[in-house]
């Protein structure tokens, strides 16, 4: 009965705004996915400072992403997450065994600020201006959040979000409508996750090599 309960306040919402909330829809689809692009270009420039080839970070990003886009899962992105790091940027299997499998399971890059993002443009939509005090409180939990909800396409979305919107007073209500169009900002979120997941792995062999470089030079000859 879910798609009737989202058609309800779909018609609720339209009742009230008009055509102004179609508006306010495109909006929160566009704001979302911005943020969530402008994370995931993040990570081109800073693997490109830490001196990793942008051309070949950028090749070993891709197929993920093309798989992330079909799936909407980081999860299910990991075997070309694994395949285009060995093979783009010769990370080691043994980096690669060890860090993308846990990048993917807790680190979400884009889950902090999209989920905050969510909380105050609902606020927004109801006036409402967390003051300071508040707005820390959601953004720790948030970060919290980030890594103790499962990662499972939109699966994570109101558990994620609740706890932020109870802590910063923004009412609920408007979530299930804001769901029904999760699925486009969910594709962005999740190409930038998977993103700044192979990113991680690039700077960890990175430094492992560097580690590894400085250890064989100060061992006697």
């Amino acid at each position: 009965i879910a798609p009737l309960g989202v058609f309800a306040l779909a018609t609720v919402l339209g009742s009230r705004t008009g055509i102004g909330g179609a508006g306010a829809i495109a909006h929160y689809v566009l704001l979302i996915s911005a943020i969530c692009v402008l994370l995931g270009a993040s990570m081109y420039a800073l693997t490109r400072a830490c001196g990793i080839s942008l051309i070949a970070f950028a090749r070993a990003a891709l197929p993920a992403q093309v798989v992330a886009v079909s799936t909407q899962s980081s999860l299910a992105s990991l075997p070309a997450m694994i395949e285009g790091a060995q093979r783009q940027l010769s990370v080691s299997s043994r980096v690669t065994g060890v860090v993308l499998p846990l990048a993917v399971s807790v680190f979400r890059i884009t889950s902090p600020a999209a989920n905050l993002a969510v909380v105050l443009f609902v606020g927004a939509l109801y006036g409402i201006q967390p003051g300071l005090p508040l707005l820390a409180a959601g953004v720790a939990i948030a970060a919290v959040m980030s890594l103790a909800v499962v990662s499972l396409p939109q699966a994570s979305f109101f558990t994620a979000i609740v706890p932020i919107a109870a802590a910063m007073g923004v009412p609920i209500d408007l979530l299930p409508v804001l769901f029904a169009v999760e699925m486009v900002p969910d594709i962005f979120r999740t190409v930038s996750n998977v993103t700044a997941d192979v990113a991680v792995t690039a700077l960890v062999a990175r430094h492992e090599k560097r580690a590894a470089t400085s250890s064989e030079a100060v061992q006697p000859q």
